[in-house]
């Protein structure tokens, strides 16, 4: 459902548009834009950047992809342009990831963003424009190549996780908005008790950690998996010995980074454990695996969900 936008002081910021326009993102165009390109995607996955205190960090957010490219009115700065999109995002309820100018280093790259956008989502992600044509490679390259000014934002609300993300170019009067819609994970959908934990510990020798969650792309414990992690630490209270934790991924996205995703993700709920519950970490280690052992085919979204695990497997002493 597109939202509309309330708030007084943003009156006039943005415009109505073509029709078509008005169903490519949740949050509007600036006022007097020319729509140039779309791209629509029933799943597909997007790296955005985040503010992580020392810069910018990668993430990988997956679903569903509408994306629009926009010629902005003339004489209109990109500061001007980001603000309004910045006082909307934040009066739909979103929070700001990052929102920032990009400065350049001596080199002539972007040193707070030392890796701006991966190539390949420049080269493979076909444009359809205005007139109907593909366009695969200009837009982008003016927009992820010389960025000026770059904003991610995000909202949980309705059962939806909503990712959008303004770049806007630095040598034309263009900018992208991105924007990643997935169903957000419904608290108890899945639960994890003491008993079912304990059971498959001592009938199979591991048990998946049912209820820890992440967002997409971090190893950031969402605050929904705080019972599942107190949970975890009182059957490790209970039991003697040490513990493999193994991260698990889907198979979207580079191998590298699902190899360190899944890892991070282990070694979070060990952290976890040991500074919330008092848990002796080093009776945990931390094992990323990524997509080497799926439960299911990575062909679908429902398999991928699946392979998207933490499992705490029974360590043998030696």
């Amino acid at each position: 459902m597109r939202l509309t936008i309330a708030t007084a002081c943003l009156t006039g910021l943005f415009s109505a548009g073509l029709a078509f326009a008005q169903t490519i993102t949740v949050i509007e165009p600036f006022a007097g834009s020319t729509l140039s390109s779309t791209y629509q995607a029933e799943f597909d996955q997007v790296t955005i950047f985040v503010d992580d205190g020392d810069g910018a960090a990668q993430q990988t957010v997956e679903g569903e992809v509408r994306a629009a490219v926009y010629t902005k009115p003339e004489g209109k700065a990109a500061l001007e342009v980001a603000r309004a999109f910045q006082l909307a995002l934040e009066a739909e309820g979103f929070e700001i990831l990052y929102n920032r100018r990009l400065q350049r280093n001596g080199t002539g790259q972007f040193g707070d963003m030392r890796a701006f956008r991966p190539l390949q989502d420049i080269n493979e992600r076909a444009l359809q424009r205005a007139d109907g044509n593909l366009e695969r490679t200009t837009s982008l390259q003016q927009i992820y190549v010389f960025p000026e000014h770059y904003l991610s934002a995000r909202r949980v609300q309705g059962g939806e996780e909503i990712t959008f993300a303004l770049t806007i170019s630095r040598e034309r009067d263009l900018y992208l908005m991105e924007q990643i819609t997935q169903v957000a994970m419904e608290d108890g959908t899945v639960g994890l008790s003491e008993d079912t934990l304990a059971r498959g510990i001592d009938a199979e020798g591991r048990a998946i950690l049912y209820g820890v969650q992440f967002d997409l792309g971090s190893s950031v414990l969402r605050p929904s998996s705080d019972t599942s992690v107190e949970i975890i630490a009182n059957v490790l209270r209970n039991r003697s010995g040490n513990f493999y934790m193994v991260g698990h991924t889907s198979d979207t996205g580079g191998f590298q980074m699902n190899m360190d995703l899944s890892r991070n993700r282990a070694a979070a709920i060990i952290a976890a454990l040991g500074s919330d519950y008092g848990i002796e970490t080093s009776r945990l280690t931390p094992i990323g695996v990524g997509p080497a052992a799926p439960l299911a085919s990575n062909q679908n979204e429902e398999g991928r969900a699946l392979n998207r695990r933490v499992e705490l497997v029974e360590r043998l002493e030696n």
